[in-house]
């Protein structure tokens, strides 16, 4: 049944176009005409403002508790055990369970709530001078607080400047977009251009090394051929000095030795040079 009441207040708090600078009481003729807009839910408007000054309040202890736990910094404490903890502070200070988990689970992440934790941290940050239960009841809403009420809080939704602010800093941002994505490109193009280089540095240090290997190779094979000719003319020049020697005397096996050298000669010469 709280439901309803808590959606009805949001829907019309968190028009930021129309909420801003209505009165108390219209403020809440718009939140009890959204709360019957289901046929089934029949509340006065007193009773409805009512009940929801006291969700609001119970809430606000809530959140407060659990900004306390939180700034504890228990690492091995889970978001279910935090909650727990706070429900546990709740109930040591109030003497009564905390019955209203259902609406801070559609509240907490809206920007009231949100600061509101935001700032029990920042007073629990310093030297503790206050019990826990005099923290959560600093930050408590009064029930005859117009302006709180009304949703004329300091953490109420962004107003008709707040919003303007913001479009101008999405202006900016927008305005950015296309400077970053030219800044990218340039760097995209840079690296391909280097990239480039590096290839063709690659390619002209492989072309050289090719060269100077095929250089190498030519060099190596004019030395073989320049050692095989110079082979060629000690081999013609031995030949010569066999053709020409006397063997008168010289010893048979010696002369016989000469003998059979100037026949291999001859024969091939002969098969070289056929007549």
């Amino acid at each position: 049944k709280d439901i309803k009441p808590v959606s009805a207040w949001l829907n019309v708090s968190l028009d930021a176009v129309t909420s801003i600078d209505k009165k108390h009481t219209t403020f809440w003729d718009r939140i009890w005409s959204t709360f019957h807009n289901d046929k089934k839910f029949n509340r006065s408007k007193d009773s409805l403002n009512s009940r929801w000054s006291t969700i609001q309040r119970e809430t606000n202890k809530f959140c407060g508790y659990l900004a306390q736990i939180e700034n504890r910094n228990e690492s091995d404490k889970t978001e279910h055990d935090k909650n727990n903890d706070a429900k546990t502070m709740y109930k040591s200070n109030n003497k009564n369970a905390f019955q209203l988990e259902h609406c801070w689970r559609i509240l907490r992440n809206e920007a009231k709530w949100l600061n509101l934790r935001d700032n029990v941290k920042v007073h629990t940050r310093q030297p503790a001078t206050q019990s826990c239960h005099t923290f959560a009841s600093s930050i408590n809403l009064s029930e005859d607080n117009n302006d709180m009420n009304s949703g004329e809080t300091l953490e109420r939704p962004i107003g008709k400047k707040a919003e303007k602010e913001k479009l101008m800093k999405r202006k900016n941002c927008d305005d950015m977009v296309p400077i970053l994505s030219s800044q990218l490109d340039e760097i995209k193009e840079e690296k391909r251009r280097m990239h480039e280089e590096e290839k063709e540095k690659m390619h002209i240090a492989l072309e050289e090394r090719r060269e100077l290997m095929h250089i190498a190779s030519e060099e190596q094979r004019e030395l073989i051929r320049i050692k095989k000719e110079k082979n060629e003319v000690e081999k013609k020049k031995l030949e010569v000095e066999i053709m020409m020697k006397d063997t008168r005397t010289t010893y048979p096996k010696q002369k016989e030795y000469i003998h059979l050298h100037r026949l291999e000669i001859l024969k091939r010469l002969r098969s070289k040079f056929p007549s």
